[in-house]
């Protein structure tokens, strides 16, 4: 990532600044006090030692003693309260950007989604995040700390000795040159560091979620031979990281060490020929130590700041890169429908990205309350359509319409609520299994969430367990079947009772005689609704009003099951191969 791409990060970063502007104000205003307070130390400590120097301690040491006793005490209570103010809105920007993240994530369509990886998305949204805010936080402090400690330290010393200020200040512009060279590599090795966490991510999320396949081909050597080089890596990038930064320390204490010696040598000098008062050279001397841990922390902040501004960047790729909330064409709204709709497909071409046309000049209508069958061998696009017509992937202009108005132009959210859709591969929430068939909609009582798994044929089991519809089926639903997660899928969007149903394969994992069960029981709940069915499984497709096939994308006969086996083409080849199939399997 360039450093030019720094210069948007700080101007997204201060939109998100100015919501808790209020907080920053109070904060820099306890810094100021801080420094005030810390400042008027040395001052306090020369008019002690100008007292001896009189032989007027005796009556004025005590006042001088509770002054600097009150100044540190406010210099401690205004940086307690520059911390309280600057951290907690930290903490509140972090909270909205991870927020804003997660809205941005949700709009991102999946061709998006796909080309890049979870581990470098998880990276975004927790480690960028927690940069950015110890930038805003700890790195503010730091930051703002050390401009009123420069300024404020620097009048003083004016103030006590123009020359002998110019001769301390003379090794900052070597300390100047060092810290913008270090500035770059920081830079650098931290998008470089961050980048093979989110690879190092990607391979735990990969590995973790594949386990069982590690663990069938006895693969778990090799998967920790890739964890560890990945790991590796991540370990060279961050030492090579944590090298440069800790080199910058004591490089920037040695070099603010000189002016300490030059001031201690001419500031003597200056005290023997009478030309400079004691007190004055240590007011001097301890302005000079009051800039030591800013300056020593500057390398510190620099990074903080460069890193910060790295990971706001990569964050704010996410956002500005996500589509607008509601993306219409018009502007328009729809409620959503509450009458079965008429589907059509218009000279339907689609491709995904890198890859052939899925779909060729696809055209078929879906009346309303008809039930079609999208069939097919796999590959055939059947999964495309269904995908398309929920606009989980975008569909080209005027090609899919619902009720004779193109899906692009419909609001998402009512586009959806019309739909119940089940994809191929059925995801689970680890959650109970009453939390995945409601999905936490507050219309949705157990009395409908149990007829919707009534009707999908896995409520006895589901009853049969341990805990019942209190069972938690753990990440991705893996502690149930492919058969069980299907059709605990399928209750979902039943239960919701939508107007238009799109079943992808959903009779895949299940066997004839439970596919027979669940059609039985399913067909008085798509009475009276759109349903539109992709399934390689012909037996499930016979029954439907129209039958669609698909072959390498193009539809090459519609008809009913009668019609499409008496036109003897490719739809009756399928079918006596499955029928084959099937007496094979009885014998």
């Amino acid at each position: 990532m360039a450093a030019a791409g720094l210069g948007p990060a700080a101007r997204a970063l201060s939109r998100y600044l100015s919501r808790y502007r209020a907080r920053y104000a109070r904060g820099i205003a306890c810094l100021l006090t801080a420094t005030a307070s810390s400042l008027a130390i040395p001052w306090t400590v020369q008019r002690a030692i100008e007292a001896l120097e009189a032989d007027t301690a005796r009556a004025a040491i005590g006042r001088y003693v509770g002054l600097v006793l009150l100044l540190a005490a406010t210099n401690g209570i205004a940086r307690l309260g520059s911390r309280f103010s600057i951290m907690g809105g930290a903490q509140r920007i972090e909270h909205d950007l991870r927020n804003d993240l997660y809205a941005a994530l949700q709009r991102f369509p999946p061709a998006e989604i796909a080309r890049r990886t979870t581990g470098d998305l998880m990276t975004r949204a927790t480690s960028d995040a927690s940069a950015v805010r110890s930038l805003v936080g700890f790195g503010a402090v730091s930051f703002i700390g050390t401009i009123a400690a420069f300024v404020g330290a620097l009048t003083a010393m004016v103030s006590v000795d123009p020359w002998l200020t110019l001769w301390a200040m003379a090794p900052y512009p070597i300390l100047i040159v060092v810290a913008k060279r270090a500035n770059a590599r920081i830079h650098a090795q931290t998008d470089a560091a961050q980048h093979q966490l989110g690879v190092l991510s990607s391979t735990v999320q990969e590995h973790l979620a594949g386990m069982s396949v590690v663990r069938a081909y006895t693969m778990e050597e090799h998967a920790a031979r890739v964890f560890d080089a990945a790991n590796g890596e991540y370990l060279g990038r961050s030492l090579r990281l944590a090298r440069t930064m800790a080199a910058f320390v004591p490089l920037t204490g040695a070099i603010t060490g000189v002016g300490a010696l030059i001031v201690l040598w001419l500031g003597g000098r200056e005290v023997i020929a009478g030309r400079l008062s004691l007190g004055a050279l240590v007011a001097f001397n301890g302005y000079l130590a009051y800039l030591a841990w800013p300056t020593l922390a500057l390398g510190w902040t620099l990074a903080l700041l460069r890193r910060g501004l790295t990971s706001m960047a990569r964050v704010q790729e996410i956002i500005d890169g996500a589509p607008p909330r509601e993306a219409t064409a018009d502007g328009e709204t729809a409620p959503r429908s509450a009458t079965a709709p008429r589907i059509g497909f218009e000279n339907l071409t689609f491709a995904y990205d890198d890859r052939g046309p899925a779909l060729r000049d696809v055209t078929f209508e879906i009346r309303p309350g008809e039930t079609v069958a999208v069939v097919g061998p796999t590959g055939s696009g059947k999964s495309t359509l269904g995908a398309l017509l929920a606009r989980l992937w975008e569909p080209p202009p005027g090609t899919v319409f619902l009720d004779g108005r193109d899906v692009r132009t419909l609001p998402l959210r009512a586009l959806r609520g019309t739909i119940g859709y089940v994809p191929q591969e059925a995801f689970l929430f680890s959650r109970s299994v009453s939390d995945n068939v409601s999905l936490e909609r507050e219309a949705l009582d157990a009395a409908r969430v149990r007829d919707a798994a009534v009707a999908s044929g896995v409520a006895e089991e589901i009853e049969g367990f341990p805990r019942g519809w209190q069972t938690v089926v753990g990440e991705r639903g893996l502690t149930l079947s492919g058969g069980q997660r299907q059709r605990v899928a399928l209750a979902r969007a039943l239960a919701g009772d939508p107007s238009l149903i799109v079943l992808d394969d959903v009779f895949a994992s299940v066997d004839a005689a439970k596919e027979d069960e669940i059609l039985r029981q399913l067909r008085p709940r798509l009475a009276g609704r759109t349903v539109l069915l992709m399934t390689h499984r012909l037996h499930a497709a016979q029954a439907a009003d129209r039958i669609v096939v698909l072959v390498d994308g193009r539809v090459v006969q519609q008809g009913t099951h009668d019609e499409l086996l008496r036109a003897d083409g490719a739809y009756a080849q399928l079918w006596r191969i499955q029928q084959l199939e099937a007496e094979i399997a009885g014998a």
